[in-house]
């Protein structure tokens, strides 16, 4: 039973429930796309976003913060402004109004030798370096220039990188040997410059255009390409840094937090914090679109695809002008607060998905079925099988022991009383050894029942079929029991119809079963009993039925009283002797003669076995 629950209830389940989902076939299947595809976007985009930060060459620049708000970088050209004096500007008017270089430069070589600013001092000796070069003495400034911009001693790191920068220029128009070994220096060197951020653009700028005026920019490609990429990366700083004010909400950006900046382009930025510096990592555009890309690549198939939208609500990436149907909204985590990924069926394309999906669907679900089934009927079969033959030989294990070992015990009580003698008379003894062999035949009687069990079990029980007379087979199951029944507390009638038809049967078989009723009818009527055998016919065939006032029997009982080896009352304490087999053997004889046996009962009335044979046709 708990197999088949086990089996079978799942079964039909799977039945009802494939019944409605046919019913409801695209909605199921839709439903069954959208979770799948919510899952696997979910894996796809909650990933990505710790290797873009973890990675520094992912971002295009930075802007840093001290602990107050205030940027570190980039450097603000205001830290370093120079300031020209009077007596330098009295001199601009020799050299740019009246072009009188040489008093300027004497000028100027005056000024710088009295004063005792470094300020002042460099300016005039880059204003004589401009007026040398003015005056066609390029060797001359080249000199001078080289002592301005190598002169760590006197002059700021601004001061020297801009000397540097006219150096170059000097060499550019002079075809200077060094030219090249000059532009690889400062390229390389400008970075590392204690100098303002918009000054260290403009000196690679323009060292940029020198070299490819000069003929020399792919002898130095890599040292330009790192330049270049360091001045995009201080251009997006210096544009950031000028957009942003300190005490605006930019600053109160939850940290690892992307946000847009609305630049122009626009930017994207997420704080990052180290020590007491706060560090705004800025991303353009381009490589936020880029970055996506991958993502948007693996999800987006023939059914679906997506677009993403930044913390304004601003597409990022995705199919814009492609129709769909949006099914679900990702919000997306991981720094990237705010964000989203909107998921879109394509039109067109589900309606096949859903068809195809289905008949799979349908298909699986049948195997399946026909697999439990079968499953099923095979564990069923097998396993009613042996719990039935367990239950078979434990019970006729117990039985055969009890009903064995009653009579044997009984015998060797008797006998041994008899050996000792120890009998008071004769009587006595007489009644012992008819006790004994009452106890014989009894015995006698299990060992017939057990070995024509036996031959049930084998098929090998023959049968002496012969015209017969059912009232001889009435009177000699009569004859049999008539001794045992001549008791004073028994009544025992039989009642034989005259002129009964002829029967094809074996005698001796057929009295074994009244023998075998009429004995059940006796053991089970315990007080006054009342017993009646009757023979007589109805139609066309011949009935004996066994009568009794006995203790009746329950329904249940009655359907199973036929079975081998079933008893109602199965404790070995029971009043009633027997192994359970004499009606199963009844029911075997009888359908071996191609009759029937039915049985009447009601708890505490009694009982009536019928036995009915067809009659031989003339």
């Amino acid at each position: 039973m708990l197999l088949a629950i086990a089996v079978i209830l799942p079964a039909v389940c799977l039945l009802w429930f494939m019944t409605q989902a046919v019913k409801n076939e695209r909605l199921a299947i839709r439903q069954k796309l959208i979770d799948s595809y919510t899952s696997r976007a979910q894996d796809i985009f909650y990933k990505p976003a710790d290797e873009l930060i973890n990675n520094s060459n992912n971002f295009s620049a930075s802007v840093i913060y001290d602990a107050n708000g205030r940027i570190i970088y980039p450097v603000q050209q205001e830290q370093m402004a120079i300031h020209s004096s009077n007596s330098i500007q009295k001199i601009w008017k020799l050299e740019f109004s009246d072009t009188n270089y040489a008093e300027a430069i004497q000028e100027y070589e005056k000024t710088a030798k009295r004063s005792s600013v470094p300020n002042e001092i460099y300016e005039c000796k880059i204003s004589i370096i401009r007026c040398l070069n003015k005056q066609g003495k390029i060797d001359n400034a080249i000199k001078i220039c080289y002592e301005s911009a190598y002169d760590v001693n006197i002059f700021t790191a601004e001061q020297t990188a801009k000397a540097k920068l006219m150096l170059i220029n000097l060499y550019s128009r002079a075809n200077h040997k060094d030219l090249l070994k000059e532009l690889q220096n400062q390229l390389s060197n400008i970075s590392k410059a204690d100098i303002s951020t918009e000054t260290r653009v403009f000196i690679l700028e323009e060292l940029i255009k020198t070299a490819e005026k000069s003929g020399l920019n792919e002898k130095i490609q890599t040292e330009i390409q790192a330049a270049q990429k360091i001045i995009d990366s201080a251009t997006l700083a210096v544009m950031t840094a000028d957009y942003i004010n300190p005490n605006t909400v930019f600053l109160s950006q939850s940290e690892k937090t992307f946000f847009k900046i609305p630049t122009a382009p626009p930017l994207y930025g997420i704080f990052l914090k180290t020590g007491d510096r706060k560090i705004l990592s800025l991303l353009t555009a381009e490589k936020m679109t880029q970055f996506w890309q991958k993502s948007v690549d693996d999800f987006t198939d023939e059914l679906v695809f997506c677009r993403i939208y930044d913390d304004k609500g601003q597409q990022v990436i995705g199919e814009e002008t492609v129709e769909g149907e949006l099914f679900s909204t990702l919000n997306l985590k991981n720094h990237f607060t705010g964000w989203k990924a909107e998921l879109y069926l394509r039109q067109g394309v589900f309606k096949e998905a859903a068809n195809k999906k289905m008949l799979a669907y349908i298909w699986v679900a049948a195997t399946v079925i026909v697999l439990m089934l079968a499953s099923t009927l095979l564990a069923s079969k097998a396993v009613l099988k042996q719990a039935k033959l367990n239950k078979l030989k434990n019970d006729f294990i117990a039985t055969i022991t009890h009903e064995l070992k009653t009579p044997l015990s009984s015998m060797r009580v008797l006998v041994d009383t008899l050996l000792e003698g120890r009998c008071e008379s004769r009587q006595q003894e007489t009644d012992y050894l008819h006790l004994i062999s009452k106890e014989n035949a009894r015995l006698s009687r299990l060992i017939d029942n057990f070995l024509t069990f036996s031959r049930m079990e084998r098929n090998k029980q023959a049968f002496d079929f012969a015209p017969t007379n059912p009232a001889q087979i009435a009177k000699a199951a009569a004859e049999a029991v008539q001794t045992k029944f001549n008791k004073e507390n028994c009544k025992f009638n039989v009642t034989i119809e005259d002129n009964l038809p002829s029967i094809m049967a074996d005698k001796d078989a057929l009295v074994t079963v009244l023998v075998n009723l009429l004995d059940n009818a006796y053991k089970y009527s315990y007080d006054d009993k009342q017993i009646e055998l009757k023979a007589f016919a109805d139609k066309e065939l011949v009935c004996f039925s066994a009568k009794d006032n006995g203790i009746g029997m329950t329904r249940r009982q009655m359907k199973k009283i036929f079975d081998r080896f079933y008893q109602a009352d199965t404790s070995l304490s029971r009043r009633t002797e027997g192994a359970g087999l004499g009606l199963s053997i009844v029911k075997f004889i009888i359908d071996a003669h191609k009759g029937k046996i039915d049985v009447e009962s009601k708890i505490g009335k009694g009982s009536i076995f019928t036995v009915t044979l067809p009659v031989i046709k003339t």
